[in-house]
């Protein structure tokens, strides 16, 4: 009996409504001719908005990271991470086995499906035994063109028991049926397909050949199988120092040579995005903050920013209501994100918060900004507000946060 692989975790399964799969479409429609992929300035996400962040991950920091079986048997490590910047997907994890084998170094390619993280521990593990992984498909750094070929990875995926998120050209297909159908399903195109440590470094331009900068990083959520961002180093290009910034995946493409990256943004649009010191990196697990990146650069994101809140049933009929401000009134322009992200910034630094008040909702339009959300007490209420008038101005706050536990004089 095949191994089956190991969901990566409860929260994953929780919180992923998952875009239609193979197992899930008619039979046969996973190998069709997909739809067109979209011109680049039409940068909506394409996929239903159901999944969430789980474990924002610095791509520098996956790679390398320990790989285990269930036995607490060491298999080999990450050698490199499989990067469709299209589709903002991990496509492959790339492990070096070593001696666990018996036969020296081998490299292979698995699904990230196949893998689940402790990463309090900084380890991968894998439910796969020896006579597996000898069996495995078998990957060659060398022959990375060829070995990143949708049919190669289809099988590396089959052999995992995976279903790739793409799909493939059934060559002679003319089966009018089937192929409306996966056009229906819209199954997604496997986009060119990079290693992670070679995407890291690449230079940046705009459309109009400017340079902006290099790619410092990537972050990944592997429970996702997702690229959430591409980090940035433009500060020395922008006069500022060593500032980096986030940009969604979605609003990328390679250059024809695929030796650099096209940002569709003049060097002014740049300056105005949100910023931070590669020494203070913002919480990129709060997926307002995250959402608001993506809508500066009009990329539709692919996360849901709907929170479960304790006792929230009030909260959620007043966000109903026509009249009342929800996340996604947030303000597009940079002074409106700038404040947002400045508040948020500086509740996630302020310690002694409840997990509540660190997580209420920020809204900023046009200079005014609306707190929204439970929080566990008066004071939380009364120190949020404060955060918020010190940086927008008493008079652009309206504090609309609730305190979940009234005061009853005991402790």
């Amino acid at each position: 009996m095949k191994n089956k692989i190991i969901v990566l975790s409860a929260v994953a399964v929780a919180c992923m409504a998952w875009p239609a799969r193979a197992a899930d479409q008619k039979k046969g429609a996973e190998d069709l001719i997909n739809p067109p992929s979209q011109p680049f300035s039409e940068r909506g996400g394409g996929t239903n908005r159901f999944e969430c962040l789980i474990h924002p991950e610095k791509a520098s920091g996956l790679i390398g990271m320990q790989v285990q079986n269930l036995q607490n048997e060491k298999l080999g490590k990450v050698d490199d991470l499989a990067i469709d910047l299209q589709s903002g997907r991990i496509v492959e994890v790339i492990l070096s086995m070593g001696g666990f084998l018996g036969v020296g170094d081998t490299t292979i390619a698995v699904p990230p499906e196949a893998l689940r993280g402790d990463f309090s521990s900084k380890v991968l593990q894998m439910d796969a035994n020896k006579e597996k992984l000898k069996a495995a498909p078998k990957f060659e750094m060398s022959k990375w063109a060829e070995y990143s070929q949708p049919g190669r990875i289809t099988e590396v995926y089959r052999y995992y028991d995976a279903e790739p998120y793409f799909g493939t050209v059934q060559d002679g297909t003319r089966n009018p049926d089937l192929i409306v159908h996966a056009r229906e399903a819209k199954v997604q195109q496997l986009g060119y397909v990079e290693r992670a440590t070679k995407i890291m470094g690449m230079p940046v331009k705009n459309l109009q050949d400017e340079k902006l900068g290099k790619v410092d990083n990537l972050v990944v959520d592997l429970p996702a199988t997702r690229v959430v961002a591409v980090v940035l180093s433009s500060g020395g290009f922008l006069g500022m120092g060593d500032e980096l910034s986030i940009v969604p995946p979605g609003a990328l493409r390679f250059t024809p040579e695929h030796n650099g990256v096209i940002l569709d943004a003049n060097k002014d649009a740049l300056t105005r995005a949100p910023h931070f010191k590669s020494s203070q990196w913002p919480e990129l697990s709060e997926p307002i903050y995250v959402e608001q990146v993506y809508r500066v650069y009009s990329v539709e994101p692919y996360f849901s920013t709907n929170r479960t809140e304790v006792d929230n049933t009030a909260l959620n009929a007043r966000d109903r209501h026509s009249e009342t401000l929800t996340p996604f009134d947030q303000g597009n322009n940079s002074a409106d994100i700038q404040t947002t992200s400045s508040i948020r910034k500086e509740i996630l630094a302020r310690k002694g918060l409840s997990a509540s008040a660190r997580n209420v909702k920020i809204i900023t339009a046009n200079g005014r900004v609306t707190l929204r959300g439970p929080v566990n007490t008066d004071e939380e209420k009364r120190l949020l507000g404060e955060i918020a008038s010190r940086i927008a101005g008493s008079d652009h706050v309206n504090n609309q946060l609730e305190t979940k536990f009234a005061p009853t004089g005991r402790n």
